[in-house]
């Protein structure tokens, strides 16, 4: 799919289509993740004139307990998310608004939906208790 940079801004606390690229992959040399997976929009800020945000995968296997959130099945069923999903919060990813990896579903849009507020603030407050850096993203 090719993106749009008419794409409405992210705001933290949407989930959004993005190839997520994990830390230890990254570390290994890859440059590009393997899926197209939801993520969290954490944070976005401005950066010498480019918008720049800030994602959290979530996920259906393979994760921590301790390093995961529990999604709440009303959200889980209200996002169309897999009920065994979970948001990890110590594994993120940085990149140029709107950047390559970022996807369109069926709709055109890279928005899946919202998290309720106190949801994605526990993913926020984990991540700043924790100083959790994120992998910065090649454009």
């Amino acid at each position: 799919m090719t993106t749009t940079s008419s794409w409405t801004k992210p705001q933290p606390g949407q989930i959004i289509r993005y190839v997520y690229l994990w830390r230890w992959e990254h570390k290994t040399g890859r440059e590009d993740g393997r899926k197209i997976r939801p993520c969290l929009v954490v944070a976005t800020y401005e950066h010498r004139g480019f918008l720049r945000v800030i994602t959290a995968p979530l996920t259906t296997r393979d994760y921590t307990p301790e390093n995961s959130i529990v999604i709440p099945q009303p959200v889980i069923d209200k996002l169309g998310l897999d009920p065994r999903a979970r948001i990890i919060w110590n594994d993120l990813n940085e990149f140029t608004w709107v950047g390559p990896d970022v996807r369109a579903g069926t709709d055109g849009s890279p928005l899946i939906g919202h998290l309720p507020e106190k949801l994605w603030r526990q993913v926020i407050n984990k991540i700043v208790e924790h100083r959790v850096p994120p992998t910065r993203r090649s454009e």
